[in-house]
């Protein structure tokens, strides 16, 4: 554990308006899911109480909420470890995806304004010039403005609140999926299908693009899962 210790400790940040234990529990999270905690991995909760100058009392409650997620569990024995996110994991997160993000892409249909059909038409523009400038790391980032604009449109907080927890678990592997050039430029134009769509109000083609734009996704992120 000494090796992801300091990641954990940096990741930590106390100066919230917020219960310690919640905030060891996001810090946690946080570092698990972003792999820099790797599967298999034990985390001592002596050693994380010790060296944030903490009881082991919050980092035990945190632990109990991340065994519950399933980003971790107790191995007899062992202690607590990070857990794997298995291909059924990931197929499993996909399908409840699309199901959520069709519901949002539907409702933004009925409530999305001209001005906000504007504002994402213009992110798409300057994600495609960002796209042709070799910004990987900026068109990402992009891609994710982009989704947050079509859930907010869809006036339903806690639905893209749920969405964006989702896809916290395959992010790593996400950004992976769409490192390769041809990838992206061909998620670039499903992006503009999808947003003609919602604006055309077309329901049908908003389902059948979505679903294969994760299906894409998911066969990438398969084949990395597999190769790992």
């Amino acid at each position: 554990m000494i090796n992801y210790m300091d990641e954990l400790v940096k990741d930590t940040n106390f100066n919230q308006n917020k219960p310690i234990r919640e905030v060891v529990y996001e810090s946690l999270r946080r570092t698990i899911i972003s792999g820099v905690i790797p599967a298999g991995e034990r985390i001592v909760e002596k050693e994380y109480a010790e060296r944030l100058n903490i009881s082991r009392t919050p980092v035990r409650e945190a632990l109990r909420l991340l065994e519950m997620e399933e980003l971790v569990e107790y191995l007899p024995r062992t202690g607590v470890v990070v857990k794997r996110i298995s291909v059924e994991d990931a197929i499993e997160i996909y399908k409840i995806r699309h199901s959520l993000e069709v519901l949002a892409s539907i409702n933004a249909m009925d409530n999305i304004t001209e001005e906000e059909i504007r504002d994402i038409e213009n992110l798409l523009d300057i994600t495609e010039q960002k796209n042709k400038e070799g910004d990987v790391e900026e068109v990402i980032r992009l891609f994710g403005v982009f989704n947050t604009k079509i859930y907010e449109a869809s006036r339903m907080k806690r639905l893209a609140n749920m969405i964006s927890r989702l896809n916290e678990y395959l992010q790593r592997f996400r950004n992976i999926s769409i490192s390769e050039n041809e990838r992206r430029e061909k998620a670039l134009r499903e992006h503009r299908i999808i947003l003609k769509a919602i604006a055309e109000k077309n329901k049908d083609q908003i389902d059948d693009i979505i679903k294969k734009h994760l299906e894409d996704s998911i066969e990438i992120v398969i084949a990395e899962m597999k190769g790992k």
